[in-house]
């Protein structure tokens, strides 16, 4: 393992060592997901690829929300959300929920499933969760989710990794 260059020092400059540990957690390739709920102020999104499975039985799933997000409060009481998965042709919509704005579902098609979620079309999965857990941990909130409805698809889903979007390619058949 080479950590010549690239491994942080005790006792160095504090704004350097968290941007190589940024730069160490971004070598970590992930899925990327728009989080939905219904908030008091209207339909909430955004974009998260802090994403996770915890258990099947009982089907519980997790994701990560910063205490600074602008959505916050609206996650922390919502009952019901809604994890999206992107697929690769949705990178603009990562983008736009990447926003900190609460228009963000200005000009976004969605439907409200019977729960009041907002869920997405044409992702490659979709978790309808009722929130289970709330974990105030460091400078972000878990928030662990009973799966109670689910669907795929076969599209490729949306990638990120060192702070760019990717895909999964084609394999030679």
């Amino acid at each position: 393992m080479n950590k010549s260059d690239n491994s942080s020092k005790t006792g160095g400059d504090a704004d350097a060592a968290l941007l190589k540990l940024r730069q160490s957690l971004g070598r970590f390739a992930t899925g990327v997901t728009v989080v939905t709920c219904q908030g008091s102020a209207g339909p909430c999104g955004i974009t998260a690829n802090s994403f996770s499975s915890v258990s099947l039985e009982p089907p519980l799933v997790l994701w990560n929300i910063a205490k600074v997000s602008n959505s916050l409060q609206a996650y922390l009481d919502a009952e019901y959300f809604a994890i999206n998965v992107l697929s690769a042709r949705q990178e603009s919509l990562s983008a736009h929920f990447a926003l900190s704005d609460h228009t963000v579902f200005d000009g976004v098609d969605f439907e409200t499933s019977d729960k009041g979620v907002p869920i997405l079309p044409d992702t490659v999965a979709c978790f309808e969760c009722r929130t289970y857990q709330i974990h105030d941990c460091g400078d972000h909130y878990i928030i662990v989710g009973e799966v109670e409805t689910h669907r795929f698809d076969d599209n490729k889903p949306l990638l990120f990794v060192d702070g760019q979007y990717t895909a999964i390619a084609d394999s030679a058949d």
